[in-house]
């Protein structure tokens, strides 16, 4: 309702308009009104035009809005967006109850569905008019990062999985863990939460992964005690790791407490939290096992990845067909231990100020200069008893061979089973020829 007491909002543009009738009404000629208000001829018998049709009322300013907008959104598409937005919030249609709910994800639905979808910005002005929008989640506070810090470049699917444990507790039930694994390269999820994080579990999970998904080229992870082997005896490789590389995976270990070393992967479990964990109030863990393969699907089929040119997991590399574990493999549940196989570990990590670094609890030397400070890639390789130990200069395209150490692993090493033996596209640039 208008205030009454209110003074009616400033029209300079009329003001200028009523100056210069009242010249006219007072017998000015019209070349000097013109002179007088800065204005054209053309102007001044216009705004005369509509006085003597109008009255001083026709002076008033006129919207300079289009009578007709050619491209309005339709109220058709409006109630769909508003109706799909609805849906998701609400949970009750269970391929979308974990979706995401922002411009994007809903112009991908609205295609599916095929309805031709607006712009994103016209989709977040009906949300916001319909009152269906929620504030930004704000992004993850990030530090100055090294520069030559050696990220591995997947190019191909398989080429990287990347995995990380989230632990959560439900009520009555106490704690529960995610297993959360992502192909680095199509974003494909494959989830599971279990009671516990045992390397039996865990072994189990991986097995499940390669017979489905596939066998990666490289397993990437943090320094868990489940992939270290949480003991205090040097030299010692975990079931976890000395399984992978009986199929002839690498393994990877990102440097100790840092999980932004695994962005992708922590990117992934912010997803995890927001869409599927903080929605729904899980009654037990089998109400939590039950929910998860719908936003696992959901990932899979349906969201749009980021910077992935408007595409689903699914929809990248559509046509490539993995290698996968046998679905009789059980050597895992076979209780003597498992070997060492000829294959390669990598561990990166931060050289300290003293030139020195750490890698399964025993600590290694290197050249105070140039060393310290800086970021380095050591490998066991497990056939050659060798640790190698690179580092990668910021922009080069190659790598250089700081130093290389001995080091025997204490038992027999098995060669790879040619069943396991496969082409891996590189994760790191070449050696620099000239350091080998």
């Amino acid at each position: 309702m208008k205030d009454p007491t209110k003074p009616p909002p400033v029209d300079p543009e009329r003001a200028v308009r009523e100056a210069a009738i009242d010249r006219f009404i007072r017998g000015e000629k019209p070349a000097a009104i013109c002179r007088a208000v800065q204005r054209s001829p053309a102007w001044f018998y216009r705004v005369l035009a509509r006085y003597r049709q109008g009255g001083r009322a026709a002076l008033a300013s006129r919207s300079r809005a289009p009578h007709r907008v050619h491209n309005r959104t339709g109220p058709a598409t409006t109630a769909a967006i508003v109706r799909l937005r609805q849906t998701i919030a609400g949970g009750q249609e269970a391929e979308l109850r974990y979706a995401d709910h922002g411009a994007d994800a809903l112009a991908a639905e609205l295609s599916r569905a095929g309805v031709a979808p607006p712009s994103r910005a016209t989709i977040n002005r009906i949300l916001h008019d319909q009152h269906l929008t929620q504030p930004r989640r704000p992004p993850r506070k990030r530090g100055k990062w090294p520069d030559d810090f050696p990220w591995p470049t997947p190019t191909a699917p398989n080429a990287q999985h990347l995995f990380d444990f989230v632990v959560r507790s439900i009520r009555g039930e106490g704690r529960c863990y995610g297993y959360n694994l992502l192909d680095a390269v199509r974003r494909w999820p494959f989830l599971q939460v279990a009671p516990a994080k045992t390397t039996e579990q865990v072994s189990r999970f991986l097995v499940r992964v390669w017979q489905e998904l596939g066998l990666p080229g490289c397993l990437y992870f943090d320094n868990d005690p489940v992939w270290n082997g949480g003991g205090r005896g040097q030299r010692v490789l975990s079931t976890i790791v000395r399984l992978c590389l009986l199929v002839g995976i690498e393994v990877v270990f990102t440097p100790p407490d840092t999980p932004q070393a695994n962005a992708t992967m922590e990117s992934f479990n912010d997803l995890w939290q927001s869409n599927f964990w903080s929605r729904t109030t899980f009654r037990d863990l089998a109400h939590v096992q039950a929910e998860l393969p719908l936003f696992e699907r959901y990932c899979q089929q349906r969201r749009v990845v980021p910077e992935a040119a408007g595409r689903t997991a699914a929809q990248i590399a559509p046509d490539f067909v993995p290698v996968r574990l046998a679905q009789d493999f059980d050597r895992h549940q076979q209780s003597d231990k498992l070997p060492i196989t000829a294959g390669y570990g990598h561990f990166i990590r931060f050289v300290s100020s003293s030139g020195t670094f750490s890698i399964l609890n025993e600590k290694w030397q290197l050249d105070q200069e140039p060393w310290a400070g800086k970021t380095i890639r050591a490998v066991i390789d497990t056939q050659q008893q060798q640790l190698f130990v690179y580092h990668q200069p910021k922009g080069s395209t190659t790598c250089q061979l700081v130093t290389q150490f001995d080091y025997p692993l204490g038992e027999a090493i098995l060669p790879l089973a040619e069943a396991f033996q496969r082409s891996r596209p590189a994760l790191w640039p070449p050696v620099a020829k000239t350091d080998c």
